[in-house]
C-alpha cells in the first residue's frame, strides 16, 4: 500500500494533483479504508474552514508589524 502524504492528499481534495498521482490515489481508494477514513476527515476539515468567517487584522496591527519589520537590519550572506 503507498501512503500519501497529507499535503497530496489536500491537493487532490482541491483537484491540484498530477494526473499520476491523481490515479494513483483512486487506485488506493478502491481497496484502503484507512485512506479513505482520512480523505473524509480532511474533506469535513476543508468544508469546516470554508464556513469560518475570518476577520482581518486591524490596520494598526498590519502597520506596526511592517513598521517592525522594517526596523530590522537584513544580513545577507555574500
Amino acid at each position: 500500500m503507498e501512503k500519501f502524504k497529507q499535503e497530496v492528499l489536500v491537493q487532490y481534495l482541491y483537484n491540484e494533483t498530477p494526473k499520476d498521482v491523481t490515479l494513483a490515489i483512486e487506485e488506493a481508494l478502491q481497496e484502503d479504508w484507512e485512506l479513505q477514513d482520512k480523505l473524509n476527515v480532511l474533506s469535513r476539515t476543508i468544508k469546516q474552514l470554508d464556513k469560518l468567517h475570518l476577520t482581518s487584522p486591524r490596520n494598526a496591527t498590519i502597520n506596526a508589524i511592517m513598521n517592525y519589520a522594517k526596523s530590522k537590519e537584513v544580513i545577507t550572506q555574500d
